[in-house]
C-alpha cells in the first residue's frame, strides 16, 4: 500500500515538474515571438495515390524511349512513312501521385494562405511544366489583404491558363494537342468585380527558338529583360463559366554577336458550359506566339535568320470536350484537341507543323474518392516536310485521393 502511495506521488510529482518546463518553455516563446501566439494557423495536408497502366502503339518507331512514354508529348510522336511501324509496347507507373500541403493563418493584415505540392514526376522542364527534380508542382502563398482583393506570390499554374476549362481524362493532361498547360512562379493580384474577377501578373520568362546560324536546332534561351505580362479576366452567365486572358512577352535572342528583340503576344478563351441533366461541354481556343504556352513546347516562339534577326512564329489551337453521366457514378468524356504553327520557309523539313489527339473514356467511381477509368487515345504529329505519324494508347488508371 505504502508503495502504491508512493508510486503515485512520484508520478504526480513527475507530471508537476513537466508541467512547470512546458510552462517555462511556453513563456519563453512568447517573449521570443508574441506575435506569432496571436495568430491561429489551420493545417491541411491530401492528395491521391494513382496507378496508370498502357498499351501504346506508334505509327513509325518500336518506342519513344522519352517522358512520351508516360504521357501524351505531342512533339515526341516520331513521324515516317509508316513503313516502320513499332509493337505493342506496355508500360505502367505511379509517379503521377501527389501530396500536398496547405496552411491558413489569420492576420491583423488580413488572411494568408500557403500551398505546397508535389509528385513524382521528373518532367522539369521550365518549357512545359517548370517542374523541380524534387516534384515540386506549386509553391506559394497568397494574402487576401481585403475582402475583395488578393495577392499571391510563388509558383503555381500561370495566369494565362484556366485549370477549370481542363476536362477529365485518364492521360496525365488529356487534350494536350490544343490546351494551354503551364506552372511557373509569379506575382498575382486578383481584384473581384460584380460578375466576376480580375487579375494581372507578372510571370517567369523563357524562350525556344529555332536557329538558322545552326541549321535551325531547337535552343531554349533566357535572355529576357521583362516578365510574361498577363491580364486575366473570369466571369459567368447562366450555366456558362469563362475566362479570357492576353498577354506580352519579350522574345529576346543573343548569341554575343547577334542581339534582337521581339515583341509578342497571346490571347486565350475558354469555359464550361453546364446541361441541366449533368453534363457538361468544356472548350479552349488560343492564338499568338505561345510557344511553351501551348501543346507542351510543340512550336516554337521564334528563329532566329542568318543574319541574327528573329522571325517570330505565330500559332494557333485548342480543344473540344463534352462529358457525359451515364449515373451518378458512371460518366464518359469525348474531346478533341488540335495547334498548328506557321513556321517561316526556312525552317528544317523536321520541324514540327501541327499536332492533334483524341480521347475517349469511361470513368467509374464506387465511391467519391475512389476512380477507376479506361480511355482510348489517338495522336497524329506532321512535320514540314509532310511526314506524319501517329499514336495509338489505351490507358487504364485507378485513383484513391485523401
Amino acid at each position: 500500500m505504502k508503495s502504491t502511495k508512493r508510486t503515485q506521488h512520484t508520478i504526480k510529482a513527475r507530471m508537476n515538474k513537466l508541467a512547470l518546463t512546458i510552462g517555462i518553455a511556453s513563456g519563453s516563446l512568447l517573449l521570443i515571438s508574441p506575435t506569432a501566439q496571436a495568430a491561429e494557423t489551420s493545417f491541411k495536408y491530401g492528395g491521391y495515390i494513382k496507378l496508370d497502366a498502357m498499351f501504346s502503339q506508334s505509327s513509325d518507331a518500336q518506342r519513344a524511349g522519352n517522358v512520351g512514354d508516360d504521357f501524351l508529348v505531342p512533339s515526341t510522336i516520331e513521324v515516317g512513312d509508316g513503313s516502320n511501324e513499332g509493337d505493342v509496347v506496355f508500360d505502367t507507373n505511379s509517379k503521377f501521385s501527389r501530396l500536398w500541403f496547405k496552411t491558413a493563418t489569420m492576420t491583423e493584415v488580413g488572411e494568408v494562405n500557403t500551398h505546397i505540392e508535389m509528385d513524382f514526376n521528373e518532367s522539369n522542364d521550365e518549357r512545359l511544366t517548370n517542374q523541380s527534380s524534387t516534384g515540386l508542382r506549386h509553391a506559394y502563398f497568397s494574402w487576401k489583404n481585403s475582402a475583395d482583393s488578393s495577392l499571391l506570390v510563388g509558383q503555381t499554374w500561370s495566369t494565362f491558363f484556366n485549370v477549370g476549362a481542363l476536362p477529365e481524362s485518364v492521360d496525365f493532361i488529356g487534350p494536350t494537342s490544343g490546351t494551354v498547360f503551364i506552372r511557373q512562379s509569379q506575382v498575382r493580384y486578383t481584384q473581384a468585380l460584380a460578375n466576376g474577377s480580375l487579375m494581372i501578373a507578372a510571370e517567369n520568362p523563357s524562350v525556344s527558338l529555332y536557329d538558322a546560324g545552326s541549321g535551325f536546332s531547337d535552343n531554349q534561351v533566357d535572355d529576357s529583360s521583362l516578365p510574361d505580362l498577363i491580364a486575366r479576366y473570369d466571369g459567368s452567365a447562366a450555366g456558362l463559366n469563362y475566362s479570357t486572358a492576353a498577354m506580352i512577352r519579350q522574345i529576346n535572342y543573343n548569341d554575343g554577336t547577334n542581339d534582337d528583340s521581339q515583341v509578342g503576344y497571346g490571347i486565350t478563351a475558354s469555359g464550361k458550359y453546364a446541361l441541366s441533366n449533368g453534363d457538361d461541354f468544356k472548350f479552349m481556343i488560343s492564338q499568338g506566339q505561345l510557344g511553351r504556352y501551348i501543346a507542351l513546347n510543340a512550336f516554337r516562339d521564334g528563329a532566329v535568320e542568318a543574319n541574327g534577326d528573329v522571325e517570330l512564329i505565330s500559332s494557333i489551337g485548342g480543344f473540344v470536350a463534352y462529358r457525359h453521366m451515364w449515373s451518378d457514378k458512371l460518366r464518359s468524356t469525348l474531346s478533341y484537341a488540335f495547334s498548328e504553327a506557321d513556321n517561316p520557309n526556312n525552317v528544317a523539313p523536321t520541324v514540327t507543323k501541327k499536332v492533334s489527339n483524341s480521347n475517349v473514356n469511361l470513368m467509374y467511381s464506387p465511391t467519391k474518392n475512389l476512380t477507376f477509368g479506361g480511355e482510348y487515345l489517338m495522336a497524329q504529329r506532321e512535320v514540314e516536310n509532310g511526314d506524319d505519324g501517329d499514336l495509338n494508347r489505351l490507358q487504364f488508371t485507378s485513383k484513391w485521393v485523401f
